[in-house]
């Protein structure tokens, strides 16, 4: 493993191409928290089917350290399911290797992803949501200023939350 970035390095969203993907690929979690998020392999294949993904690295001085996705419905030929709301960009994957984790990279990324969806149209807040439970992200999306919405994903019983804009 090459040597890891320092906890004040700059932090970009940066396009994934051919030749960064296997390193964005070699990206986890720690075993404890896979149960929590899809591969970055699965996200990347999904986003290749859906017109609204939004997706790109999370490096510190150019170094992957992290992945993130988003949902945009205002992307041409974004397709939307019936609950989903024009006003909002959704989080939908994010998530810092292990290695990198405790370091202000996430905080950092997100300070990123909220300048990105500040300049989308009418985009009002940004919606996510997590799986409860030990090891998961909830203090850290409570501690940026996501609040819960009290509404819990039918689909994967996972908590809502939502960052105002």
């Amino acid at each position: 493993m090459a040597r890891a970035p320092a906890a004040n390095s700059v932090v970009t969203l940066t396009e994934i191409t051919r030749s960064s993907i296997g390193s964005v690929l070699a990206l986890d979690v720690a075993p404890e928290q896979r149960r929590l998020l899809a591969t970055n392999a699965e996200s990347i294949a999904e986003a290749h089917f859906e017109k609204g993904a939004w997706f790109r690295a999370v490096e510190a001085d150019g170094a992957p350290v992290g992945f993130v996705m988003l949902f945009d419905s205002s992307l041409p030929g974004a397709t939307m399911e019936a609950d989903d709301r024009r006003d909002e960009v959704m989080l939908w994957r994010f998530m810092i290797d292990h290695h990198h984790q405790r370091r202000g990279y996430g905080r950092a990324a997100l300070d990123l992803i909220v300048a990105h969806a500040r300049t989308r149209p009418g985009i009002a807040r940004i919606v996510s949501s997590y799986v409860p439970g030990e090891g998961g992200p909830r203090d850290f999306y409570l501690g940026y200023g996501f609040v819960e919405t009290g509404e819990i994903d039918p689909d994967d019983d996972e908590v809502v939350i939502a960052y105002a804009l």
